[in-house]
């Protein structure tokens, strides 16, 4: 079975667990911290793929690092999947669980990408706009790409809004071209 689907199996499996036991919002906050934790831990990430540590001994070292940070529910999970040996798929499964409560929550990505960074009031409005059409939740992040020259590229979901001044220049560039021919 490949990795995705193995990933997305584990991540229902606690996303309709973490439901029933109404710690949805727990098991989220505690795979935000385990995905930091995978970023910013060069031992941990060790730890969970050296294949010279046994499952029982990497069982054991979880829980003591683990232990009084996240929730038991988080603790047991993380331990099946270092039991199963499937500790190296974590970071997918942990996207996944966030993919699956954005659903469960009606949440949509939105993503501005602009040469300079964008005005607050702007960011605002395009928000509260996007969730108006949209009649979802908005979580809105951005980035400064300075090769756009100006204008922004908008991305919410797989849908993409390109008002740029490259893409436009481009547009140009292409139209002269064929009216060359």
């Amino acid at each position: 079975m490949d990795n995705s689907r193995l990933a997305s199996r584990y991540a229902k499996a606690l996303f309709q667990l973490a439901k029933e036991r109404n710690k949805v919002e727990i098991v989220k906050q505690d795979l935000s911290k385990l995905m930091d934790l995978l970023h910013e831990s060069a031992e941990f990430t060790w730890l969970l793929e050296s294949p010279v540590i046994t499952s029982s001994v990497k069982v054991g070292l979880v829980a003591k690092v683990l232990a009084g940070t996240v929730d038991p529910l988080t603790l047991e999970f993380m331990q099946l999947l270092v039991e199963h040996r499937r500790e190296s798929n974590l970071a997918s499964t942990c996207r996944m669980f966030m993919e699956l409560y954005k659903k469960d929550q009606g949440i949509m990505e939105a993503k501005v990408e602009s040469a300079i960074p964008v005005d607050v009031a702007f960011l605002d409005g395009l928000k509260k706009s996007l969730e108006k059409s949209s009649k979802k939740k908005i979580e809105m992040t951005t980035e400064t790409n300075e090769s756009l020259i100006g204008g922004f590229i908008l991305t919410l979901e797989d849908q993409q809004l390109d008002a740029s001044v490259q893409s436009k220049l481009k547009r140009i560039r292409q139209e002269l071209r064929e009216s060359k021919k």
